[in-house]
This record gives structure tokens, C-alpha cells and sequence, in this order.
């Protein structure tokens, strides 16, 4: 198992396993998953989902996570 930082910004806080909110919190997975698998698992649809950043670099969703790494996922986002 690899162990990955979650944090949810925005309006994905409703995916928080305690609920709701935006406090980081670690997920166990199987090696060799990806950003899509995550975001499956953590039930949030890839149109909800516009930005997910690791090592301060935007990923795709065939990004294969590694063991320790954060993942931030961001909304889309409007306004001006």
C-alpha cells in the first residue's frame, strides 16, 4: 500500500471523509494508482475536479501517485 496527503479545496470539502472541510488527511491505496483512480475513489467526477496539483506541478489524470506525495485538488473556479 502507498499512503497519499489529500486536500480538498472549495467546494470538493464535501468530500472529506469526516464530512465536509478542508483539512488535509492521508488515503491508503494500491501501488501503481493514478489521479483518475483517486479521484473514483474518493467519488468525485472528473468535471468536478479541474486542477490537481503534486510536487507543485499540475497532473493529469494518468499520473501515477507515489508513496508520501500530497495531492491538492481544486474546483473550477470563476469569478473576476
Amino acid at each position: 500500500m502507498i499512503s497519499v496527503t489529500v486536500v480538498l479545496y472549495a467546494t470538493l470539502g464535501r468530500y472529506h471523509p469526516e464530512g465536509s472541510g478542508t483539512a488535509p488527511f492521508s488515503v491508503k491505496l494500491k501501488p501503481g494508482v493514478v489521479v483518475d483512480d483517486l479521484l473514483t475513489y474518493l467519488g468525485i467526477s472528473q468535471g468536478e475536479a479541474k486542477q490537481v496539483f503534486s510536487g507543485h506541478l499540475s497532473r493529469p489524470g494518468s499520473y501515477r501517485l507515489q508513496d508520501g506525495e500530497r495531492v491538492a485538488i481544486f474546483p473550477p473556479i470563476a469569478g473576476g
